[in-house]
């Protein structure tokens, strides 16, 4: 069997997968400790790093193996030490620590990040907060100790010679270390598909580790023939063989292993050491180096340590794009424009000085491209899993970026040593160095170009990633084995194609793997409640049409990027129609203003703008804000009264609140009631199913309450038998009265409130309103984000939490 390490590995991950399913409620279980509460805990400490706090200032942080799992290192404990002591314990030391529980969260949105399940796939249980150590006993590990000092002297280097976001984006290339880059530096290298460089990978491991291997070599080489000049005649001592080739070996394999460690060992880190040991040891041992082989002893390796690897999107990036560049790549170029296993651009005899240049320019651009092309095949369905959009003009930049990147290492190496050495020699590689950053950062944050290439995919579920590696399988499979035979046999005839039929076939099989991989079937009318904790957020969706109402949180920070704007492109959403602002509370309004950010950066578009048109006098400082920063994108800004209406897809929404010109102090009483009417398609339009209702109200109370019953009041036959209600105010019991139950008799009611919020919603009296009137409820605190989907003669509720 050839590359059966590869079969291995393809039977460790097949493992791998079943054991995570059958594992899962392991994986979900109820962390050890309680959130919240101040534990004292006896550890080890394992590693340590230095990170940014929230208020920007630098923190240590250690992680400590509990006391009796000091073998087992999947129980271990971040612990954000209290910068205000100055107490830090070594790598390898005990100590006793006390602090506050942080445990980490389950995602309760679809799109949302699921941080409890990437600590677990680190081995880390839970977090202590405002950690300060109590003692300190045992020896330290002089060897992981003296790395961290090392990669702390060094990151002090680039601080001296660099500017700060110069340097924090070197410290991350250079020594692993991502804690310094801002927010909005990692986002333009995210959204512009060159992230990948900011991950110790292959890259380093080829400069670092063969420039010292070959460097080595050279130097054993000039020291046997110095030696053997000196000494002629006599037998050596050393054999060639092994001085050539073992001590260099050894010392760079040493060398390499210490740089992982110092960096952190991640999967892409582990991954390019593990290949780059095995390919120095393979010439050692009489064999010849295979790329996918190597590849497959890292993967079982990483596989076997931690099966959870399978849903790391870095582990499942940096080994797809290997099997990309290794297996995809060869099989990309038109098998027509091949003649005897090379491309023919033109006749030998015609070639000049001229044209053999152009052609090996024009050789090395087409390389370039399937490069480019065979890691987005390969890593297509990490995007659609994790991401859900993939930025399409990140092929062509990293035909910029990817060349450049050997000069930006070689530089940033020279100026991290000889600022070491001398400081001010270290400026001189470090202009080259900020000159290129400076490059990448032109090319990365154009706006335009990000949000016209970038392609919101939505996610994907994993019998489409089956099917489309199926595909891409077979593509190779016609690509390796028919092409060379010329010809199809089946049922033991011989089809004979042209080669330019076959790459049409080719192609097609590819188109159809992506086509697979990203279709989406939606409902006629989705309307989600997305949980935004203690506020509302609430996406509604029709015929290709989408619109946000509402959008903020007062028990969740940032909730526009990690809730409101992830659920976006899980749903394929990048663009908004419209977006509703009921009223200018900042539970309703912060994520708006996220969303705008994101649009500024050439993210998600906002097509209007529809404010509540109430009196000068009632509109306070955030709603003059959001009014000047959607003028300021050049996102018209409409107003809506009573009585006036627009569509979404067919579905018709029509204002009850607030009405025109209305004054008061309230921003509750003037919120946003929207009505909307959509008509489903079914066979009978007499049947009263096919008119499905809707009833958006934002917090109206008080007078905004007694205003809309009013309005309802004069056509009680169009509100009453209400399809769906949100419910006004989180649940609040000043709200949603008897009479305005009677009027509507809704058959469910959706209540979106933080878990545990301080204010008790929703409050039990209003709940047991609900219930009298035999209204189903759901609630995000409980169910997490709330689909109801309409399609033909059926209306679907389902909660993310099941």
């Amino acid at each position: 069997m050839k590359r059966p390490l590869c079969f291995l590995a393809i039977l460790v991950t097949v493992a791998a997968f079943f054991l995570n399913i059958f594992k899962q409620s392991n994986v979900y279980e109820q962390s050890p400790v309680a959130d919240k509460s101040h534990v004292e805990l006896v550890g080890k400490v394992h590693n340590k790093e230095c990170k940014k706090d929230f208020n920007g200032d630098d923190i240590f942080v250690i992680y400590l193996i509990p006391i009796g799992l000091e073998n087992r290192d999947f129980e271990m404990v971040q612990c954000y030490l209290d910068p205000s002591k100055t107490l830090i314990p070594s790598i390898g030391e005990y100590v006793k620590v006390k602090g506050k529980v942080k445990t980490f969260s389950h995602p309760t949105n679809p799109g949302e990040f699921d941080s409890y399940l990437y600590y677990s796939t680190l081995k880390i249980s839970y977090r202590i907060t405002e950690a300060f150590v109590l003692e300190t006993g045992g020896k330290k590990s002089l060897y992981k100790e003296s790395l961290f000092q090392v990669k702390l002297f060094l990151e002090s280097v680039l601080d001296m010679i660099l500017p700060s976001q110069d340097a924090s984006i070197m410290k991350a290339m250079l020594l692993g270390d991502r804690a310094f880059i801002d927010e909005e530096t990692r986002d333009m290298y995210k959204n512009s598909g060159i992230m990948h460089t900011l991950a110790v990978s292959g890259l380093h491991i080829s400069i670092i580790g063969m420039g010292l291997y070959r460097l080595l070599m050279a130097l054993m080489e000039a020291a046997s023939d110095f030696f053997h000049d000196k000494l002629p005649g006599r037998k050596r001592v050393i054999s060639p063989y092994i001085l050539w080739k073992t001590l260099p070996t050894v010392i760079a394999i040493l060398v390499m292993y210490s740089y992982g460690i110092m960096c952190g060992m991640g999967s892409s880190s582990f991954r390019a050491i593990c290949m780059f040991v095995i390919r120095l040891l393979a010439p050692i041992a009489g064999r010849t180096y295979d790329v996918l082989s190597a590849l497959s002893v890292a993967a079982i390796l990483l596989l076997i340590d931690q099966p959870l690897y399978l849903y790391n999107s870095g582990f499942l990036f940096s080994f797809g794009a290997v099997v990309g560049i290794s297996v995809i790549k060869p099989a990309l170029l038109p098998i027509a424009s091949y003649t005897k296993d090379r491309i023919r651009f033109v006749d030998d005899r015609e070639r000049n000085m001229g044209i053999a240049l152009a052609t090996d320019y024009a050789l090395k651009l087409l390389d370039a491209l399937c490069t480019g092309i065979a890691i987005m095949l390969a890593t297509l369905p990490v995007y659609a899993m994790f991401y859900y959009t993939y930025p399409l003009h990140s092929i062509f930049l990293n035909l910029l970026v990817i060349p450049l990147m050997t000069i930006l290492m070689l530089a940033g190496i020279l100026a991290m040593l000889l600022g070491a050495i001398i400081p001010f020699l270290g400026y001189f590689p470090g202009f080259f160095v900020s000159g290129i950053l400076y490059f990448f950062k032109v090319i990365s944050s154009v706006e335009t170009v990000n949000g016209s290439f970038t392609w919101y995919m939505g996610h994907s579920e994993n019998y489409q990633v089956v099917l489309y590696i199926v595909m891409i399988v077979g593509f190779l499979v016609i690509s390796n084995v028919i092409l060379c035979e010329k010809e199809i046999r089946i049922g033991g005839k011989a089809f004979k194609l042209s080669l330019k039929k076959l790459d049409a076939l080719r192609l097609i099989i590819v188109a159809a793997g992506i086509f697979v991989l990203t279709f989406r079937t939606s409902p006629e009318l989705e309307i989600n409640m997305i949980d935004v904790g203690q506020g509302d957020g609430i996406v509604i969706s029709c015929q290709g049409k989408h619109m946000l109402i509402d959008g903020g949180s007062t028990s969740k920070k940032n909730v526009g990027k990690y809730q409101i704007i992830p659920f976006l492109k899980y749903k394929g959403i990048g663009r908004l129609d419209a977006v509703v602002l009921t009223h200018e509370d900042l539970d309703h309004l912060s994520g708006i203003l996220e969303v705008m950010d994101d649009m500024e950066k050439g993210g998600m578009k906002i097509e209007k703008l529809i404010l509540p048109e109430v009196s000068e006098d009632s509109r306070k400082e955030a709603y003059r804000q959001l009014e000047d920063r959607a003028k300021n994108l050049s996102i018209p800004v409409l107003y809506i009264n009573k009585g006036e209406g627009f569509t979404l897809g067919n579905a018709h929404f029509t204002c009850l609140n607030p009405k025109i010109g209305m004054s008061t102090q309230s921003a509750n009483a003037y919120s946003t009631v929207l009505f909307m009417e959509y008509q489903k398609k079914i066979l009978d339009k007499k049947d009263s199913r096919s008119r499905f209702t809707a009833l958006f109200t934002g917090d109206v109370e008080e007078n905004g309450l007694e205003y809309v019953k009013h309005v309802m009041a004069a056509d009680p036959e169009k509100y009453k038998d209400l399809s769906l209600l949100k419910v006004a105010h989180h649940g609040s019991q000043y709200t949603t009265d008897e009479e305005f139950l009677k009027m509507t008799s809704p058959d469910a009611a959706l209540i979106s409130c933080g878990k545990d919020n301080s204010y008790g919603h929703p409050h039990k009296e209003l709940l047991d309103r609900l219930k009298r009137y035999g209204v189903n409820i759901y609630r995000t605190d409980i169910g997490g984000e709330i689909s109801v989907a309409i399609d033909k003669n059926k209306i679907t509720i389902e909660q993310y939490l099941k």
